[in-house]
């Protein structure tokens, strides 16, 4: 999965949310498991 400038992701454990600063490739990664894409 590659990552957008200003996407915001969201953890469904622990609520943590973080935003896109920079274009990358791979996938966000919180408490184990992959970060949600914020709509």
């Amino acid at each position: 999965m590659a990552t957008e400038v200003e996407e915001v992701y969201y953890c469904e454990i622990c609520g943590n949310k973080v935003e896109v600063l920079e274009n990358r490739a791979g996938d966000l990664v919180c408490c184990g498991e992959e970060m949600v894409l914020v709509d």
